[in-house]
């Protein structure tokens, strides 16, 4: 960059512009995308048979907690197998269809690639209590497509935001665009407990017609006023079109240099970012799907409680996915190289996650501070995670889509078998907190040791055969 892309940021900041409304319009998606996909993670709590009325509550580590609260029968009568498929289900899709749903996005563009996965998914929510009621066969293959489906959306939205946002601005608003993931848990998990708590058709189905139906509304929002870059917008100044024409991550017409799967897989840093996103992912993954149901089986939490506990741990993690992006835009160019900064961030953070899941254990049967636990856990991922994405657009500004879709294909393969892995230390001891510690364990262990390769792979310029020459 230069002084005269100096003078034009002071005229035109981030907080003044007009492409600060995409971001936080694709934070908005985001929210109702997670809001989607995760709510079944705390309805199938009032969806199921308690699996811990079936024993004597007397058994348990945490009987003082259970035995004052209210057990709950639901309508189905899903064995732990049976959960542990529904949950992974949509990962399935997720993960098989990432490659494919990047290079979709590649070629239709991330406006109409993020228009098919919202849209796409809102009309399955609106049908998930049907096949659910149907058959558990049905209702998992539909969880499957719902998966496929959405796997474009973070692909596409990194090709966006190269187009839409400066290079020293990319990592607070892609935090911005993607801060949705967590205000969509800190959201849907109260409003999903309090609507599983009510008899009106059921309770639990609610949250997916209320879902589906703004995540509709949302999507044809998007189609009508969103466009694809800068240039074909009919909101912006001239002053940020021609900014964004000449000091975007990813400009108009550039041309690719030919890709061949030598050059993918001899990337010494693309192994670092996989890497990076399985330790966090597992850690992440297990507590994002896996929580509702500790809460429920070992501390005994109803329902409502549940969705409101749920939310605390992801509505600090935001604070902490919002300052670490803050911080490390400040350090950059000041006291510390981006690679410097990056590195601290990451690695201090990552450490710092690992270390306080080990005390979850320590924390005992109190549902109030086993959730202050696991708050600093996802405080410290959160500051780690938020360093990945934006190093990824760095080193392949011209591939995003599909180098997106390679490191989330490697990212939801781990999301698929985060529910197996617990299945594997709970399973017939489901109501033990010293199983579920197991399972917290090996996560808190798998992150450290993800962060430190990573740390010695990271690179923050472009790979040679991605580097945009007009933009260096």
């Amino acid at each position: 960059m230069d002084a005269k892309f100096d003078t034009l940021c002071e005229q035109l900041p981030l907080w003044k512009s007009r492409r600060i409304f995409l971001a936080i319009y694709l934070s908005f998606g985001l929210t109702l995308l997670f809001a989607m996909r995760l709510s079944l993670s705390l309805a199938i709590v009032d969806m199921t048979k308690n699996l811990a009325d079936e024993k004597n509550a007397t058994q348990f580590e945490c009987y003082f907690y259970n035995k004052t609260s209210t057990k709950h029968k639901g309508p189905y009568d899903w064995s732990e197998d049976t959960q542990s498929w529904v949950l992974s289900a949509f990962y399935y899709g997720y993960a098989g269809f990432m490659i494919p749903g990047g290079l979709l996005a590649d070629r239709i563009g991330g406006k109409m690639a993020l228009f098919m996965a919202v849209f796409g998914s809102a009309i399955l929510t609106l049908l998930t209590p049907l096949f659910a009621y149907l058959n558990v066969y049905a209702f998992i293959v539909l969880r499957v497509i719902e998966g496929a489906l959405e796997s474009p959306f973070f692909t596409a939205m990194a090709i966006l935001i190269n187009k839409w946002c400066f290079k020293s601005e990319n990592t607070i608003f892609y935090a911005i665009a993607t801060s949705g993931q967590y205000l969509g848990f800190i959201i849907m998990q109260p409003i999903t407990g309090y609507l599983c708590s009510l008899t009106f058709l059921g309770g639990w189905p609610l949250g997916f017609y209320i879902y589906g139906s703004l995540a509709t509304l949302w999507s044809l929002i998007w189609l009508y006023f969103v466009n694809e870059s800068p240039q074909e917008s009919r909101f912006l100044s001239g002053l940020e079109i021609n900014m964004l024409r000449h000091y975007s991550i990813k400009s108009e017409n550039r041309a690719k240099e030919s890709l061949s799967l030598r050059k993918i897989f001899s990337c010494t840093p693309l192994y670092g970012i996989c890497i990076a996103e399985v330790g966090a992912a597992l850690n992440t993954c297990i507590i994002m799907n896996c929580l509702p149901m500790f809460l429920s089986n070992v501390l005994g939490v109803d329902i409502q409680s549940n969705g409101l506990l749920n939310a605390i741990p992801f509505a600090v993690s935001l604070l902490g996915y919002m300052f670490s992006s803050v911080l490390v835009d400040n350090l950059r160019g000041t006291i510390l190289s981006l690679r410097s900064a990056r590195s601290l961030v990451f690695l201090s953070s990552a450490c710092g996650a690992a270390i306080v899941g080990f005390f979850i254990k320590v924390a005992g049967c109190n549902p109030t501070i086993v959730i202050t636990v696991i708050s600093f856990n996802l405080f410290f991922q959160a500051c780690s995670i938020s360093q990945i994405s934006p190093n990824l657009m760095e080193l392949f500004p011209n591939y995003t889509g599909l180098m997106y879709g390679i490191i989330n294909t490697v990212v939801n393969g781990i999301s698929l078998i985060s529910p197996y892995v617990v299945d594997i230390f709970t399973k017939g001891n489901i109501e033990s907190s010293e199983h579920w510690q197991h399972a917290f364990s090996l996560a808190c262990v798998l992150t450290i040791i993800c962060a430190i390769i990573y740390v010695l792979l990271r690179q923050v310029t472009p790979v040679e055969w991605a580097k945009d020459e007009e933009f260096l």
